[in-house]
């Protein structure tokens, strides 16, 4: 890996800037050559000033399309060559949207989805370029340039017989579709949902329908099903949200809280506090964070009880409290907390007090750092810990890892003077690894004598 700062990269647009136009032909014409994405782009460009769509379309065809099974790394190399056609798209839409577009945009959508099923995504690389796509062609319709009734029939058929991976949300294509589109729509999906057509899509069709039509009884049923559980609750308070009506956020997100249970609760939380802090209502606020600590504690919690407190000028005699909510349940918060409050020497503390607990390998390590500089024989005692269970463990990540370890303690060490200590422990480690040469190589490497 390179070890150069930022301030040591040249200002490529600096450069570029100065050069003379032939000289960046010449260096465009060999990129093109040897690479397929700046060949696609150049061609884009060429044809720009003409406002014909015809080469848009053949890159289209050619750059969206392949007929082979992409791996995980061919995935991510098609993606990136695929890319100068969306941007290219993007700027047709940005500069010139037209009915013409419109439908070529769904072609690339349809490409692109096509690809996926035949691709191995794990990166999702490929499907943020079909996200990005039915994005630009929501602008491009939003122009006012799509035929309403076929703009519905794509929708439709792209949600129902093309794929299953993207739905396609009518209210965000409302203002395109207009009374006769909308109109169209609805007849599609519910002649398909009579049919028995992908039940998944037809729900989510009537769902947003129901949120475009402000039809709270219809969202209720469709989203919230029989209210037994949290997310059926947040699903009816995001679409009160949705229509900018905070009391029934307010009353479905408190219903939920009320009637069921488990960690999305949180969430409902959550939706109840937007609606006290965009009315400015910081007491009801600060009660509710505190109600949410109170039953559910984490360093979360405990966060978002602190910037209530703060806001209502109440923090200092909210803490003690809140800290004694995480020291009776969740001492891993409380160690979080105090970590985070830069009060290592009472997180230390915290695992006196708990001498049987585990804070977890991460929290110890966390918990180590803090205390070394004032108790460096504590942190020393972690440290080799730490390492001795990660050599538990076979393969380069594991001894890599106790080495950096190691790294650490041998800096603990010295500074409580016990060198010789850690140098016998290092000595025991070599002799109980002999048989491990890629261990012994990496402690080698780290100046791990």
């Amino acid at each position: 890996m390179s070890t150069r700062t930022r301030q040591d990269v040249p200002d490529l647009d600096g450069l570029v800037a100065q050069l003379d136009i032939n000289d960046l032909r010449s260096i465009v014409a060999k990129a093109a050559g040897y690479h397929d994405e700046v060949a696609r782009a150049v061609r884009l460009a060429a044809s720009r000033s003409s406002g014909n769509l015809a080469q848009l379309r053949a890159e289209i065809d050619s750059g969206l399309r392949t007929r082979r099974f992409l791996g995980y790394r061919e995935s991510a190399a098609w993606a990136m060559q695929a890319r100068p056609v969306l941007e290219e798209i993007r700027s047709v839409v940005q500069s010139s949207p037209s009915t013409e577009l419109v439908p070529l945009i769904e072609r690339a959508i349809g490409h692109v989805v096509k690809v996926i099923l035949h691709a191995d995504d794990s990166d999702g690389l490929i499907g943020d370029l079909a996200r990005e796509l039915l994005d630009l062609h929501v602008q491009a319709c939003g122009a006012g340039v799509a035929d309403a009734i076929q703009l519905a029939r794509w929708m439709v058929r792209f949600s129902f017989d093309d794929q299953d991976f993207f739905e396609v949300d009518p209210v965000r294509y409302a203002a395109a579709l207009g009374a006769l589109g909308l109109a169209a729509y609805r007849r599609e999906v519910r002649a398909l949902r009579d049919a028995g057509g992908r039940p998944f899509a037809a729900k989510y069709a009537e769902e947003r329908l129901a949120v475009f039509d402000g039809d709270v009884a219809a969202i209720v049923r469709l989203l919230g099903e029989d209210l037994t559980k949290p997310y059926q609750f947040i699903r009816v308070s995001e679409a009160m949200a949705e229509l900018g009506r905070d009391d029934d956020v307010l009353g479905w997100a408190t219903r939920g809280i009320a009637e069921t249970d488990g960690w999305q609760v949180g969430q409902l939380y959550d939706l109840a506090a937007g609606v006290h802090a965009r009315r400015g209502n910081r007491r009801h606020l600060l009660e509710l964070r505190r109600e949410q600590h109170n039953r559910m504690p984490s360093s979360s919690t405990y966060n978002q009880l602190s910037q209530a407190a703060d806001a209502a000028g109440r923090w200092p005699a909210e803490r003690a409290g809140a800290r004694a909510v995480l020291a009776e349940r969740d001492l891993g918060g409380l160690v979080d907390v105090l970590l985070a409050d830069s009060e290592p020497g009472a997180a230390w503390q915290v695992t006196l007090d708990n001498a049987g607990w585990d804070a977890g390998e991460h929290r110890w390590m966390r918990l180590a750092e803090a205390r070394e500089p004032s108790g460096p024989a504590d942190a020393l005692a972690v440290y080799l810990r730490l390492a001795d269970a990660a050599l538990e463990t076979t393969g380069r990540a594991a001894y890599t890892r106790a080495a950096a370890i190691l790294k650490r303690a041998a800096r603990a060490a010295a500074s409580c003077n016990r060198q010789a200590a850690f140098s016998d422990h290092l000595a025991h480690l070599r002799e109980a690894h002999r048989r491990r040469p890629t261990l012994i190589a990496i402690f080698d490497k780290a100046g791990l004598p």
